[in-house]
C-alpha cells in the first residue's frame, strides 16, 4: 500500500501533523508513506522517521515564469503539470490532505487515480470543491478564527483518520547534541511568531523578561528564533538588563531546538512552531496568544500547557506577563490563564463569553448528538422563526423545478439565500447552524437535475428539523362547550 500525506502549511502545522503521521504508520505498518511539504518548511520533517519518502513542492520553480520577463504563464502551468505527473506516477492508494486549503484541494484532485481513497479537501469531477469526508466537512464549516470549534487541530486530524493517539505518537525525535553549552536549568523564550500580528515586540519582551528576572532571580533565559528575528533578540537583551540572557536566535537547526526545549524548565512564546515542538518534548509551555488566533485549535498540547490570552498587543502589559511567568515557576497558575485539560476540548477557561459558549454547545448538538442549548435571547427565537419561513419558501421553489425549470426559480432561490446570510449576521448564536447549512449545500455532488434537487431538499429538511428546536410550538386549543351541566 502506498500513501501520500500532504501538509502544505507552515512549520507549526507540520509539527501538529507529526502525531497523525505516526498514527498512520501504526495503522499501516507495511505501507510506503510519502509526505509532501513546501520547500521553505522541509526542516520540520527532520527526525520524522514514520515517513519513507519526503517530497517537496517546487513552488519557486513553478512560479518563476510568472516573474521572469519574456516567459508566459503557459510555462508555469507546464512546470506544475510536470510535477503532478511525476508524483501521480507513484500510483497512490490513499491520499490524506491535512492542509485544508483551496490549492491543496486542486493538487489532491490532480494526484487522485480512480482507485485512490481520499481524505481531506479535494475536488469533484467538475472542478468544484469537495470535502471528501465528514471531518473535512466539519473543518470547512466550523474551524477557524471567529468560528465556534473548540477541538484542537491535532485531534481533528485523528478523527479524520479514525484513530486515537497513543503516547508514542507525541514523542520527540532522537535528540541531537548541541554544539553550545547550556546551563543546567533555564527558561526558553521564543521571540517571534508565525505572523506579525501574533507577536510581541522586542520592547515588550524586554520589559516582561526584565520584570521576571527581578521578581524570580537566578534562572537564565535562552532566546530562540529564526535568523530574521535576530533584531528582536538584540532589543530584548538591551532592555532586559536584570536578566542573564543566552541568545541562540538564528543559531540552531530546527532539530536542535528539540534538545533546547526538552531541557528547558519552561517555554514561553507566541503562536508559532516551537509551541508545537514543545508538545512533542512535553515541555511545560506558556503560550502568549494574541490577535486573530483560535487558541482552542492551535494551543500547546504539552501536559502542562497554559495560555495567556489578550485580544491584541495594545492590551498587553509586559510586566503582567513577567509576573505570570514567575508565578508559574513558583508552582502557581494565575486565575487568568487558560489551562490544559483532558477530553474532547483541550483547555479549560475560567471566563467564557455566553455567545461563544452557546455556539460551541450548538456545534456539539449538530455533530455529536448532544442536547441543543437553551436560547436565552428572544433574538435567537425570532431568528430561527425567520429562517424557518425562508427555508420553507426555498423548499417550495426547489419543488417547482421539475415543472418550471431552474431558470424560472433561480432568482428567487438566490434572494432567499441572501436573506439567510443576513439573518446569520444578525444572530451570531446561530452561526454554527448557518455554517453547517452552507457547507452541506456545497457538498452536493454533480448529478442529474433530479438528483441535485433531491439532495438539496434533503438538506433543507434537516435544516428545518434543527430550526424547529427554537421555534415555539403552537398549542392546539380545544373548544369545550358546556351542556346540561357536563363538559
Amino acid at each position: 500500500m502506498k500513501i501520500l500525506i500532504l501538509q502544505l502549511a507552515r512549520l507549526g502545522d507540520i509539527y501538529m501533523s507529526w502525531p497523525a503521521i505516526r498514527a498512520v504508520r501504526r495503522l499501516y505498518p507495511q505501507a510506503e508513506i510519502h509526505f509532501l511539504t513546501r520547500p521553505r518548511f522541509e526542516g520540520a520533517v527532520e527526525g520524522l522517521t514514520a515517513v519513507d519518502k519526503h517530497h517537496v513542492l517546487p513552488s519557486g520553480h513553478i512560479l518563476e515564469p510568472l516573474v521572469t520577463e519574456g516567459i508566459h504563464i503557459e510555462d508555469s502551468l507546464n512546470r506544475m503539470e510536470e510535477f503532478t505527473e511525476n508524483l501521480r506516477a507513484e500510483n497512490f492508494d490513499q491520499i490524506i490532505n491535512l492542509t485544508f486549503s483551496p490549492f491543496s484541494s486542486y493538487l489532491t484532485h490532480a494526484l487522485t487515480l480512480p482507485h485512490t481513497e481520499v481524505l481531506g479537501y479535494t475536488r469533484f469531477r467538475d472542478g468544484y470543491f469537495c470535502a471528501a469526508d465528514e471531518i473535512s466537512a466539519y473543518f470547512y464549516a466550523q474551524v477557524g478564527v471567529n468560528k465556534a470549534n473548540r477541538v484542537h487541530v491535532a485531534d481533528i486530524f485523528a478523527s479524520m483518520l479514525g484513530v486515537e493517539y497513543v503516547e508514542e505518537d507525541w514523542a520527540a525525535p532522537q535528540l541531537p547534541e548541541l554544539s553550545m553549552d547550556l546551563p543546567q536549568a533555564y527558561m526558553a523564550v521564543h521571540v517571534g511568531a508565525s505572523e506579525k500580528h501574533k507577536a510581541m515586540s522586542g520592547a515588550a519582551w524586554g520589559r516582561a523578561l526584565d520584570y521576571f528576572a527581578r521578581r524570580y532571580q537566578g534562572l537564565p533565559i535562552v532566546l530562540i528564533g529564526a535568523p530574521n528575528e535576530a533584531s528582536i533578540a538584540e532589543e530584548i537583551i538591551a532592555q532586559a538588563t536584570s536578566a542573564t540572557v543566552i541568545n541562540l536566535v538564528g543559531q540552531t537547526r530546527m532539530a536542535e531546538l528539540f534538545t533546547v526545549l526538552k531541557k528547558a524548565e519552561l517555554l514561553v512564546g507566541c503562536d508559532s512552531a516551537p509551541i508545537h515542538m514543545a508538545s512533542l518534548t512535553d515541555t511545560p509551555t506558556l503560550n502568549i496568544s494574541m490577535g486573530a488566533v483560535n487558541f482552542w485549535e492551535t494551543g500547546p498540547k504539552a501536559t502542562l500547557g497554559l495560555i495567556y490570552r489578550v485580544e491584541d498587543s495594545t492590551q498587553l502589559v509586559p510586566e503582567r506577563v513577567g509576573e505570570i511567568i514567575a508565578q508559574l515557576l513558583e508552582g502557581v497558575a494565575d486565575p487568568e490563564l487558560i489551562i490544559r485539560s483532558a477530553g474532547l476540548v483541550s483547555y479549560s477557561a475560567n471566563q467564557e463569553n455566553p455567545t461563544e459558549r452557546f455556539q460551541w454547545d450548538l456545534v456539539q448538538a449538530l455533530y455529536l448528538g448532544a442536547p441543543f442549548p437553551i436560547a436565552d435571547r428572544i433574538e435567537v427565537i425570532e431568528g430561527a422563526m425567520k429562517l424557518n419561513d425562508i427555508n420553507d419558501f426555498l423548499m417550495s421553489q426547489f419543488q417547482l423545478i421539475p415543472e418550471k425549470g431552474v431558470a424560472a426559480v433561480a432568482n428567487f432561490i438566490a434572494s432567499g439565500e441572501e436573506v439567510i446570510k443576513s439573518i446569520s449576521r444578525l444572530v451570531p448564536e446561530l452561526s454554527p447552524l448557518m455554517n453547517w447549512y452552507h457547507t452541506e449545500k456545497i457538498r452536493v455532488a454533480p448529478g442529474t437535475q433530479e438528483e441535485i434537487c433531491a439532495a438539496t431538499l434533503s438538506i433543507h429538511e434537516r435544516f428545518k428539523r434543527h430550526l424547529r428546536v427554537y421555534i415555539p410550538q403552537e398549542e392546539t386549543t380545544v373548544r369545550v362547550e358546556e351542556k346540561d351541566g357536563t363538559l
